[in-house]
């Protein structure tokens, strides 16, 4: 049984209104590409949450065995996680500007100011992770603190995923489930 005729075929959508609002380089490519406003974002957000939960993840997975490589993995991961988040923050401050101009700010400045602790704390980690290689090997007092900071890392990401999902996904308590 053929099920293409079930499935909706997506209709070709011209630029949103706010689109013309948007000048230069970035106005032209995003009115000659309406699709890019909102898929650059959600694409890229998933990199920096993925990598910055197995960052945690293989840092806890190396104290309880002691495999080196787990540790090594860890820091790569961490390194990732940074590379990917300003991409992520620099195109979802593009789909607000863009596509979500007329949504209340709350949750934006929720989002804001907790990537941005999340992008200081990342880079911090990576930079003492770079300067100090056996900073959970040789553990030691200063091991906590950068432990801490990248258990904190994976629980930043979900508090911003979770007020940029908000615009997506709103929470709607008059649905039934």
């Amino acid at each position: 049984m053929n099920h293409d005729n079930l499935r909706p075929k997506p209709a070709a959508r011209a630029a949103p209104p706010s689109l013309t609002r948007l000048s230069g380089f970035l106005g032209r490519v995003l009115q000659k590409y309406p699709s890019l406003v909102r898929h650059p974002h959600a694409f890229a957000v998933h990199f920096p949450i993925v990598f910055l939960y197995s960052a945690a993840v293989f840092s806890l997975v190396y104290l309880l065995t002691d495999t080196d490589s787990l540790e090594i993995s860890a820091f790569h991961f961490l390194a990732a996680g940074m590379l990917f988040l300003p991409v992520s923050i620099v195109t979802g401050e593009v789909s607000r500007r863009v596509s979500y101009s007329q949504e209340p700010v709350q949750a934006f400045r929720i989002e804001i100011y907790y990537s941005g602790i999340l992008l200081v704390l990342g880079a911090a980690a990576l930079l003492w992770r770079w300067l100090d290689p056996f900073i959970l090997r040789d553990f030691r007092w200063e091991s906590f603190l950068y432990l801490a900071i990248i258990l904190a890392l994976p629980t930043l990401a979900t508090i911003v995923s979770f007020f940029g999902g908000l615009l997506t996904f709103p929470l709607d308590n008059n649905e039934k489930s």
